[in-house]
């Protein structure tokens, strides 16, 4: 068994989790997922936290929930579209307690110059593409820096979560492209699994991990499918031992980390797995 270079962790896992506690299936009321981030935010895994992720339609209830002093990054979700987007921008804009980061919306079309345009300073987008897409849209990403792919992996029905080989694909088109990507939906569990209660096969944010290291490394589409189907937990943990400090950083520049509607269920399984310390942890 091997032991993980600490360092190499730390690149990998760093603000690897964005808070999508409001979004299926958790489906958390704004006055329990605030103040629950903000817990997490300020508790010992904190490094391992990214932004509270909120849809543009509830910016207003958000803004009463937080102090004067309270911090909170926050990952803007575009569900009323660019318009939308676009006016909260404008309305965030002089709210200390709001430091928006990035924002996330469905492929614009042509409109997509508009929205690289209007980012405020020090924002990202991430822009959602379906996989059937993928050779279409992809490239209209490539040399915009803050531009970055979205790919949704799960969902409350069979057909929202993508096959082995469409994520494969989708990894190493980005790989090949240089272009950034996060995922959302469907991972909160680290390896590859079947839901009992729903019946659907979720892949897990270590797969994911693990094959944006292959992809961005140079690995051909079928061996980063290989590593997206396994399900063996503990061969997946020894692989992600495996890296480098180099390979950490190198995976992360492609695979900017995902969505998940909890916290606690990717921590803990990264505890169970010895990736973080706890009591089933190294």
């Amino acid at each position: 068994m091997s032991t993980a270079d600490p360092g190499a962790l730390g690149v990998l896992l760093a603000e690897l989790i964005d808070d999508a506690a409001l979004f299926p299936p958790g489906d958390a009321p704004l006055a329990r997922a605030v103040p629950a981030h903000l817990a997490h935010d300020a508790g010992p895994l904190s490094g391992l936290l990214g932004r509270f992720l909120c849809p543009v339609s509830k910016l207003p209830d958000l803004k009463p929930l937080l102090s004067e002093d309270d911090d909170l990054r926050l990952g803007l979700i575009a569900d009323t579209g660019l318009d939308g987007l676009l006016a909260a921008f404008h309305a965030i804009d002089g709210d200390d307690r709001l430091i928006l980061e990035a924002a996330e919306i469905r492929h614009p079309g042509d409109r997509l110059d508009l929205l690289e345009e209007q980012l405020p300073y020090g924002v990202e987008a991430y822009v959602e593409i379906a996989p059937a897409d993928l050779r279409s849209l992809l490239p209209t990403l490539t040399g915009r820096e803050l531009l970055h792919a979205k790919l949704r992996t799960g969902g409350l029905q069979a057909e929202d979560f993508p096959t082995p080989l469409a994520v494969a694909e989708f990894l190493v088109g980005c790989a090949d492209l240089e272009v950034g990507l996060k995922c959302t939906a469907g991972l909160h569990h680290a390896v590859r699994h079947t839901d009992p209660a729903t019946g659907f096969t979720h892949h897990g944010f270590l797969n994911v991990l693990l094959a944006a290291a292959r992809a961005s490394d140079g690995a051909q589409i079928a061996d980063v499918q290989d590593v997206l189907a396994v399900t063996d937990a503990k061969a997946l943990a020894e692989s992600i031992k495996d890296l480098t400090v180099e390979d950490a950083a190198r995976t992360r520049d492609l695979f900017h980390g995902f969505g998940s509607c909890s916290f606690q269920e990717p921590v803990d399984d990264l505890k169970a797995l010895g990736l973080l310390p706890g009591p089933q942890g190294a």
